[in-house]
């Protein structure tokens, strides 16, 4: 960044200039650099203004609202840890200022209000009866909610929540007053073994099934993940009948067993079977992890110039519409659209990942030959 220069002085460089003296005999007469006299010259600043600061974080800014509305309960710590990873140099204060002043909001989740209760302390749990098998039993569906998966256990057994949480540790009834069930209080952390358990006696299922599900037990913690529905046609196979709210690793969009796009919560999902370059993009994300991790596969996709075929993207958007019943249609016609452009995204996300292997590999030559 170059430095502001008193206004007089700066239209007398203006004036120096207009007369026919050159940048570089300019830049030695008064002592500044080429590049601030360069600046004023050809107008890139104004005299009195000061000089407009590299955003570093704007690079990000996509990334970060991608990410904060495929998972509204992200916390800023967590978002910023995978930004840094990817390259951005600011410290936390920098990023808090970027935030705000792009507008963005971290941890956007409307029900998260009781995720910020303070000073309860988690007491030594008292002693309780031993926890009993419940007459029917169930499994979590992988990367369901807890508040999901105790709900249908209480319900299969015709019994309230309320009561499902009397019989189990107090770890249950705290976890499920904080929403956001994948945040790990350091109060809980050392209570979560006995939980599972306890849930594992009570479900019939077993303790380390109900660790590897449930993202409230800290599984798949510092994992990038979308907060979706489960395909429904996986768990009507399970003999679920109504939504699953879940986890999923952030680059799943497409359930390949049924052919399914995992649309956002509140819109209804839409087969993909007659779009099979949507099948093939998907199969293809999934491949590149190989040589990447998540949060570079989703900065690809959002920051590589995808050149869509227009031909392509229609014929892919009709055969959504075609092959989809029409209220799906009309309901889902946003994430249609994305659907159908996604092979495009990914595309333009595996030539970056290869140009920059590629350049790295270069490097790597470079250095050896020195």
């Amino acid at each position: 960044m170059t430095n502001m220069l008193p206004r007089d002085r700066a239209e007398l460089i203006m004036a120096e200039h207009a007369a026919g003296k050159s940048i570089r005999e300019i830049a030695k007469a008064y002592g500044h650099s080429t590049q601030t006299v360069r600046d004023y010259v050809l107008g890139r600043r104004a005299p009195g203004e000061p000089a407009a600061r590299d955003d570093d974080f704007a690079p990000f800014a996509a990334y970060c609202r991608r990410r904060l509305a495929d998972d509204p309960h992200l916390r800023a710590a967590e978002l910023l840890a995978e930004i840094t990873g990817l390259g951005f140099p600011g410290t936390t204060r920098t990023f808090y200022r970027a935030m705000e002043r792009h507008q963005i909001q971290p941890h956007p989740c409307p029900h998260c209000h009781l995720a910020r209760i303070s000073g309860y302390l988690l007491q030594p749990p008292a002693p309780q009866p031993q926890p009993f098998p419940l007459p029917v039993p169930g499994s979590p569906v992988n990367g369901e909610t807890l508040a999901s998966f105790l709900g249908r256990l209480a319900t299969a057994n015709r019994t309230s929540l309320d009561t499902l949480l009397d019989i189990l540790p107090s770890w249950f009834r705290i976890k499920t007053r904080w929403h956001d069930d994948r945040w790990q209080h350091e109060q809980l952390t050392a209570w979560a073994d006995n939980a599972a358990a306890c849930l594992a006696v009570v479900s019939g299922s077993t303790i380390t099934g109900i660790k590897n599900a449930l993202p409230a037990f800290g599984g798949k913690r510092g994992q990038p993940v979308r907060a979706v529905t489960a395909c429904r046609l996986c768990t009507a196979a399970h003999r679920i009948q109504q939504p699953v709210p879940v986890h999923l690793p952030a680059h799943h969009q497409v359930c390949l067993r049924h052919e399914i796009w995992l649309s956002g919560p509140g819109t209804p999902q839409f087969s993909v079977r007659h779009c099979p370059d949507i099948l093939d993009a998907e199969r293809r994300a999934r491949r590149l992890l190989r040589r990447s991790t998540i949060e570079q596969l989703i900065y690809s996709t959002i920051q590589a110039p995808a050149e869509a075929d227009e031909q392509s993207w229609k014929r892919r958007t009709m055969g959504l519409i075609e092959s989809n019943c029409r209220p799906t249609a009309e309901s889902s016609s946003q994430e249609m659209f994305l659907a159908a452009a996604y092979p495009d995204a990914i595309a333009a996300a595996h030539a970056s990942s290869k140009t920059i292997r590629e350049q790295s590999s270069l490097t790597e030559v470079t250095l050896t030959d020195h």
